[in-house]
């Protein structure tokens, strides 16, 4: 079984090591923050996920599901999931995407209508993705009916100006590719990620930067 766990981490997220709940859970050795923090050109501007991953970097999918990983709690749903990382090393919930990255995210055409039941989940995450969710707004009332009374939504966010420079330099990221869809933005600011969460009905709202105070999170309570 751990053969089969290892294949999976090797061939769709490019990793050696074996990805789990635990391996986001520890805290970085003091020598990866150093490999980290002398490989950060190599992680922000050459390489995608998977080849930082190869070098042994700690990538920024691997930033980012370090930094949410702390907060969650029970059933998990994971929207704009990607290649579902996050739902495959959590180990209890589910993803959902509208187009096919691999991973086994469950395929839906709109973020605004999702299959489940009200108060279905304790958790609902977005990782780098509600700026790239052109009804954004709608989309996070969604996610405040589907979770339970006391549940969380989590979301990692970039500011428009680091977006900006980003977009420009990441050659390897998905939008490059297929371009920019009208409602999409490069990052959301603060302000207006405070605003979206409120306006959806959440209370509570909190904010905390991590990876050197170029990505920030957000959550906020049902």
């Amino acid at each position: 079984m751990k053969r089969k766990t290892d294949d999976r981490n090797s061939t769709l997220y490019g990793s050696s090591k074996e990805l789990n709940r635990e391996y986001f859970l520890q805290p970085k050795s003091l020598w990866q923050h150093i490999y980290d923090f002398f490989g950060i050109p190599l992680r922000m501007i050459l390489l995608p996920d998977k080849v930082s991953r190869k070098f042994g970097l700690t990538s920024l999918q691997d930033e980012r599901i370090r930094a949410v990983m702390q907060l969650i709690k029970g059933k998990l749903l994971d929207i704009g999931a990607g290649d579902n990382l996050l739902v495959n090393t959590y180990g209890n919930g589910t993803g959902v995407d509208v187009f096919d990255f691999g991973g086994g995210a469950m395929i839906v055409e709109d973020t605004r209508q999702l299959p489940f039941d009200d108060e279905s989940f304790e958790t609902i995450t977005f990782l780098a993705c509600l700026n790239h969710i052109p009804y954004r707004q709608e989309v996070l009332k969604e996610a405040f009916r589907l979770l339970k009374p006391g549940g969380k939504v989590i979301a990692t966010m970039i500011s428009p100006l680091v977006g900006k420079i980003g977009h420009k330099i990441w050659w390897y990221s998905e939008e490059k590719h297929r371009g920019m869809a009208e409602g999409e933005e490069m990052g959301i600011g603060r302000t207006d990620m405070f605003i979206l969460l409120k306006n959806a009905g959440f209370a509570d709202i909190q904010e905390q930067s991590f990876f050197y105070h170029m990505n920030h999170l957000y959550h906020g309570t049902k």
